[in-house]
């Protein structure tokens, strides 16, 4: 409990300021919608990206399908359904990519990783990517942006929907959500399960040592079972808004481990508890909340709880069977202020945070291990010429326990010349403390952490534009969206191979980065809606110039929507990825590939002649297709993915 004061004592007021919405407002924007706790903290004009996941979620597609559209960013499978997934942005490392939760971190401190299989489609409202710079505001970690997940907020009217999908693999998943008020409380409640056997079949990607073809494989032990809840609750009291989330996630699934080394029996259960307790609302008067200077607050308190059993009784003869119990609590304050206020020549809007974190561990094979960290963070955004210029300055300062202090400052720049044109350039400082699970995961034999890592220091920096259609026809209704950018990390921290059988995390010098992005949004019809993307990344050591492992040169998306959405829609998907490093030093490449896949959906309950209760609101019925080619596809040397595969959903609301 002393710890836990201390760290409270560390809070002082603050809050991100938000910046006014006036000109052109593209998709790519951070807009605040509703409830202002479910936005992203960036800085303001942040290059972000929001995705309704209620839409999506009757195609039958998955968050892992859903972040691989977004410009920037790079989405690793480690295997079939149910297999674990991590996101790269502008060639970040996963690590480099904090994912949080209605603003809370979740990323597992257990692996440092932030597996977003443990998480489903169908408890969430919305999905937040941020790319580059502006993310830094967002804390340690944020080095190549950030992910937000926004869970379901209470409704006005009650909503029930129940969601059941089929697909290949023995694979089996299904949901429930309701929302309502009660009285002065608003509820939202959701939960989903998931069954998957998982094996496939898969050719290995070296030839068999007597020469000729690789031979055909069964990728085994790929079983899963997950069951997540979330719980939703948010109450007006005289003008402050108290809000309580609590999300209950459990896994149960098989790790095959590499493809050369394939472990038949090792199986891992994963139980995640978060609880999030918030408070906000407008600065009481002695503060400065009245008048011309209008001022909020917001309280958190957050409570995350982990433990995983990783279990394999069968590995290299001569060797202990391995079985680790690991247990760890984060705790999350966070106190601040936001104000704005204005002048005869501009308006104003200010913030100061205070946050701390503080870690432990505990293991079974292992000593238990702690971290405390906090951080201070002031800014200001100033609009300028009737809104047409923005800036935005942040400076940020970091201490974790045995580490160096750090400033984190950052600057966003963002003009409108012209109505239908915004400019936009921003710098920013990155840190990154090395995750409590690369310092101190438990040896799982095929994995371990490293208590001897440094922090990485980073420089992000962008460029671009976004252009809306100044013509009023139809056909020529588009946005576009260019983004060059660039980034320097001292002392990255890469997940590799040490021996033939074992990764672990190792600091590798400095990595350049640079890029660009390029988007186009087209509807020239209510029924045709058109979005591609290119990304081009340059990722490299500067010791050697070879290319950093995981991260492809180059991507890019094109999707193609037609129909009433209301009703039905169709869809195709095709995404080209260039060649792959997947070892250090350029010795292992991976080709380049095009992968193809489509959707049907259609809402049975406005088909007249079906005979269906009348409270039924919709009926969607869905086909979606992965992989029409049925090419062979690995994101890493030693984790094949399946080849065609099928989904069938049907999602009612009542």
């Amino acid at each position: 409990m002393a710890v836990y004061s201390a760290i409270a004592a560390m809070l002082v007021l603050g809050s991100p300021a938000t910046a006014a919405e006036n000109g052109i407002s593209p998709p790519e924007e951070m807009l605040v919608v509703g409830d202002p706790n479910t936005a992203m903290d960036v800085l303001a004009g942040a290059t972000t990206t929001r995705i309704d996941a209620g839409d999506r979620l009757l195609e039958g597609v998955g968050l892992d399908d859903l972040l691989a559209e977004v410009p920037g960013v790079q989405i690793r499978r480690f295997g079939g359904t149910g297999e674990p997934f991590e996101i790269s942005i502008r060639g970040s490392s996963p690590q480099q990519v904090p994912v949080f939760l209605d603003g809370v971190r979740i990323e597992s401190a257990l692996t440092s990783r932030s597996d977003l299989s443990v998480l489903c489609l169908d408890v969430l409202d919305e999905i937040q990517v941020t790319r580059g710079p502006g993310a830094a505001r967002s804390g340690s970690g944020a080095i190549g942006g950030v992910v937000n997940l926004v869970s379901r907020t209470p409704s006005a009217e009650p909503e029930t929907r129940i969601r059941g999908a089929v697909g290949n693999f023995g694979t089996g998943e299904g949901s429930l959500r309701h929302t309502r008020r009660i009285g002065d409380w608003g509820v939202s409640l959701a939960y989903c399960g998931f069954h998957t056997e998982g094996d496939f079949k898969f050719q290995r990607a070296r030839p068999s040592p007597g020469g000729g073809s690789s031979p055909i494989e069964v990728r085994a032990n790929n079983q899963a079972d997950r069951h997540t809840g979330i719980l939703r609750l948010d109450r007006e009291i005289g003008g402050t808004r108290l809000g309580l989330t609590q999300l209950v996630n459990h896994l149960d699934r098989g790790t095959p481990g590499p493809d050369s080394n394939q472990r038949f029996f090792a199986e891992e259960q994963n139980l995640s508890l978060l609880t999030i307790a918030r408070l906000d609302g407008e600065l009481p008067p002695i503060l400065g909340g009245h008048g011309a200077s209008v001022g909020n607050f917001e309280a958190l308190l957050a409570h995350r709880y982990e433990r995983n059993d990783f279990e394999d009784p069968e590995i290299t003869p001569g060797q202990d069977l391995i079985d680790t119990e690991t247990e760890v609590h984060s705790l999350t304050p966070r106190l601040g202020i936001r104000k704005s206020f204005e002048t005869k020549i501009a308006r104003f809007e200010t913030g100061l945070l205070a946050e701390g974190r503080f870690e432990t561990r505990s293991s079974n094979e292992a000593n238990r291990k702690s971290r405390a960290g906090m951080s201070i963070r002031a800014e200001l955004t100033s609009h300028w010429l009737d809104d047409r210029l923005r800036i935005s300055p942040s400076l940020r300062f970091e201490r974790f326990g045995g580490l160096d202090s750090e400033w984190i400052p950052g600057l966003f720049i963002e003009a409108d010349p012209l109505d239908w044109l915004r400019l936009k350039a921003s710098a920013s400082r990155s840190y990154r403390a090395p995750a409590f699970g690369e310092l101190y995961l438990p040896d799982k034999g095929f994995e371990r952490g490293n208590e001897n890592l440094k922090a990485e220091v980073a420089w992000n920096f962008e460029a671009g534009l976004i252009a809306k259609s100044p013509f009023e026809s139809a056909w020529l209704d588009f946005e576009f969206e260019a983004t060059w950018f660039g980034g320097e990390v001292d002392d990255s921290i890469v997940f590799q191979q040490i021996s033939r059988n074992t990764f672990s995390y190792e600091n590798t010098g400095r990595v350049e980065t640079r890029g660009y992005e390029v988007s186009l949004r087209w509807r020239p019809h209510d029924w045709v809606r058109l979005t591609a993307s290119r990304t081009v990344t340059e990722a490299n050591s500067e010791e050697d110039g070879s290319a950093v492992a995981g991260i492809a040169r180059s991507q890019t998306d094109v999707r193609l929507e037609f129909g009433p959405r209301e009703f039905w829609k169709l869809s195709s998907e095709v995404q080209y990825t260039g060649r792959l490093p997947v070892s250090p030093g350029d010795l292992v490449e991976l080709s380049s590939r095009v992968v193809w896949g489509g959707s049907a959906s259609i809402d049975l309950a406005q088909l007249k002649p079906l005979p269906l209760p009348p409270h039924l609101e919709s009926l969607w019925l869905s086909f979606r297709a992965r992989n029409l080619g049925n090419i062979a596809i690995r994101d890493t040397g030693f984790y094949p993915r399946p080849g065609r595969n099928f989904i069938l959903a049907l999602e009612g609301a009542f």
